[in-house]
């Protein structure tokens, strides 16, 4: 199945598998949007390893137009309301969605999907900036007061989250089966899948390469090896994939956003850019993703005649 959009960071396993805790929830109010009433659970706030700061955000539809909408979007006709799961980076000002649960009636939960792979940027005005104006500041001084010794990381090492005893196992299980002869381009998909989210960009792309090698036109892993040559700093390598992604299959939303990321985020080519979202919303211009690019648009000008 799709990865769905990448983001050029890694989500580790234990974010997918992250389960919304039984705590009892204290929803707070946000300012929203035009069409849900927002509020955010201040006691799903969590700091990760990696320095951001997990949030629950619950959305409920600001009437009945606005619920048909989003029935229409996440193609379920029970749709009452859902959460969000992001990870913010206050520093940065960046954010990732890594988690949309749907409910029903009597908040029953109906299904989960899975985010993005994008890092975003928190855009001025925003909802998240509104978030992020209510949980940065509180958990900076927090970090403050406690006056936590800074970590020492020893030489030869990178600072990133440990792996867990579930993904040490998954990994030496894949790197067994490819290694042997019933091996397949999906062993080494799900080999590069496993690095991906353990945040070793050198060797998914390596894993990746097994699996290009048996299926070249593989839209969904030239997608996430570019993702991972983005993550290197490989910025004219993770193009490339991006575009063989999008000659296979000129409809690939996926390489589409990647491509228009990468011109104007990495490469400060935003005419290229624009293009290049100007295709995908030719495509797609309903989705949460469509009324991103929408905005990207709006805030960096138009595409030149």
């Amino acid at each position: 199945m799709p990865r769905y959009f990448i983001h050029f960071c890694v989500l580790t396993t234990l974010l997918c598998g992250h389960l919304h805790s039984a705590h009892a929830v204290q929803w707070q109010a946000l300012n929203g949007t035009a069409r849900y009433k927002v509020a955010y659970d201040e006691q799903s706030i969590r700091l990760t390893p990696l320095g951001r700061l997990e949030i629950w955000l619950r959305f409920i539809p600001r009437g009945e137009a606005e619920r048909a909408l989003a029935v229409t979007e996440y193609k379920d006709k029970r749709y009452r309301s859902h959460l969000e799961f992001y990870e913010i980076d206050c520093s940065e000002q960046t954010a990732l969605l890594g988690l949309i649960d749907i409910f029903g009636a009597s908040q029953a939960r109906l299904k989960r999907l899975q985010g993005g792979r994008l890092i975003e940027p928190i855009l001025p005005g925003s909802l998240l900036e509104n978030v992020a104006q209510h949980i940065c500041p509180a958990m900076d001084e927090e970090a403050v007061s406690e006056e936590e010794p800074e970590q020492v990381i020893p030489s030869g090492t990178t600072d990133t989250a440990p792996l867990s005893s579930d993904q040490r196992q998954q990994i030496e299980r894949l790197k067994k089966v490819a290694d042997s002869k019933g091996s397949t381009a999906d062993t080494w998909r799900d080999l590069g899948n496993i690095y991906f989210d353990t945040d070793q960009p050198e060797l998914a792309i390596k894993a990746y390469d097994r699996a290009l090698a048996v299926r070249p036109e593989d839209t969904d892993i030239l997608n996430d090896q570019g993702a991972m040559y983005r993550q290197t700093g490989d910025f004219k390598k993770a193009l490339a994939n991006f575009e063989r992604a999008s000659s296979a299959d000129p409809k690939n939303l996926e390489s589409l956003y990647n491509q228009g990321y990468v011109y104007a985020f990495d490469l400060n080519d935003i005419p290229k850019a624009l293009i290049i979202w100007k295709r995908y919303l030719e495509l797609d211009s309903k989705s949460e993703t469509a009324r991103q690019i929408q905005s990207f648009i709006d805030q960096y000008g138009k595409q030149p005649d």
